[in-house]
């Protein structure tokens, strides 16, 4: 009976955590970005909204429709993500950090740039077939998971001591906020039911 509770339990929270995540990157996907038009198109209603896309302006576009257009040649994204020297830098800050003090706040969407960076480099690998990006996106593999798994230590770290919690919980990503509140939830949850109090 337990191990069928705790899977149910299991398969909800994993549901519910991958629905918060996905809003994050849906949050991501409408923030406006700066593209420059280098064909012309015209006149794009979308909502209610029109865009005129001239070429050689400057404009302002919600990520998704920026990403579409940019795919279609019509749109160049100014905008620059995350690249092997970004992630190498960040890397090196987080294993350089002693203490959860030292903790450095990732850049904004650290993480989606990062999973939109692998997917890039795995497309211009299929196209080019090219060894150094095969290798550059191994490298990249490497480091971010070794990132991840530094901050999720830190994460669970700060989770044992509720009081440094306040003082590192603005450096953490909207993805690591989330992970740690869901986690602070289940432990103080456990260790009601198990012991009777918080």
């Amino acid at each position: 009976m337990a191990e069928i509770a705790s899977r149910s339990t299991q398969l909800f929270a994993a549901k519910w955590f991958s629905e918060l995540l996905e809003l994050i990157e849906l949050s991501y996907k409408l923030e406006r970005v700066r593209v420059m038009v280098v064909k012309d198109y015209g006149s794009l209603e979308i909502d209610g909204v029109v865009y005129e896309l001239r070429r050689g302006t400057e404009i302002e576009l919600p990520r998704w429709i920026a990403e579409v257009l940019e795919e279609a040649g019509i749109v160049e994204v100014l905008e620059t993500g995350l690249g092997l020297e970004d992630i190498a830098r960040i890397h090196f800050s987080t294993h350089s950090v002693k203490s959860m003090r030292e903790l450095e706040r990732l850049p904004e969407n650290f993480y989606i740039q990062a999973k939109e960076y692998l997917r890039e480099l795995e497309a211009r690998i299929r196209r080019e077939l090219n060894t150094t990006l095969l290798e550059e996106k191994q490298k990249a593999e490497l480091y971010l998971v070794e990132i991840i798994n530094r901050r999720l230590g830190m994460i669970l770290q700060v989770l044992r001591s509720p009081a440094s919690l306040a003082e590192i919980y603005e450096k953490f990503t909207e993805e690591e906020k989330l992970l740690a509140d869901a986690l602070r939830g289940l432990i103080e949850e456990w260790r009601e039911k198990v012991f009777g109090k918080p």
